[in-house]
């Protein structure tokens, strides 16, 4: 039971996003993001650039070519899709991903997908986003399914990367809301 009443808690991502009436797979994968009101706009759009076919996994804001928009990892492709109507946009089917990469520094993290024509760069992911991406990226090509989380595991992984400062307490309130509104 939370110590906020009802009238003054801000409506959380699904509720934000309940009228757009988005597919589930983009829904959950919304909620579940480090990300706030800023970025609804560019998940509704990001609607239209799906197939039937294919189903969100993860996402993300993040920035790529001096562009911010969303990095979205789906069952099919890695998608990078610019806030700007003519910015830096990709996407890389799985299997001409040769390999992926990921790292955290100081708050912010850094993916690199490596393609047989080159390797493109997102930065300025929040937290440690991208390295779950990219596990899930390897997990997906591999054929792997990708394993339901225990939300109690995952309050107690959450709370350990804030205490070790590798997450803000702005990050670790954000997620901790994710995981609280799936539970």
């Amino acid at each position: 039971m939370s110590l906020i009443p009802p009238w003054l808690r801000p409506p959380g991502v699904r509720e934000r996003l309940a009228s757009y009436h988005l597919r589930p797979d983009v829904l959950d994968a919304a909620a579940a993001m480090a990300s706030d009101q800023r970025s609804d706009i560019y998940v509704v759009r990001l609607e239209a650039a799906l197939t039937d076919s294919e189903t969100v996994l993860r996402m993300m804001d993040g920035r790529h070519a001096r562009g911010m928009g969303l990095l979205v990892l789906t069952s099919e492709r890695i998608h990078f899709r610019s806030r700007r109507r003519t910015g830096p946009n990709f996407s890389v089917p799985l299997e001409d991903v040769r390999g992926i990469e990921a790292y955290a520094r100081r708050g912010t993290g850094t993916v690199r997908i490596i393609t047989p024509y080159g390797s493109l760069t997102v930065d300025q992911i929040l937290g440690r986003q991208g390295e779950m991406l990219a596990a899930d990226a390897q997990a997906t090509i591999r054929g792997e399914s990708l394993p339901e989380r225990d939300p109690l595991r995952l309050l107690a992984e959450l709370r350990a990367l804030r205490e070790n400062g590798e997450i803000s307490a702005a990050e670790f309130e954000i997620r901790k809301s994710a995981i609280w509104r799936d539970i």
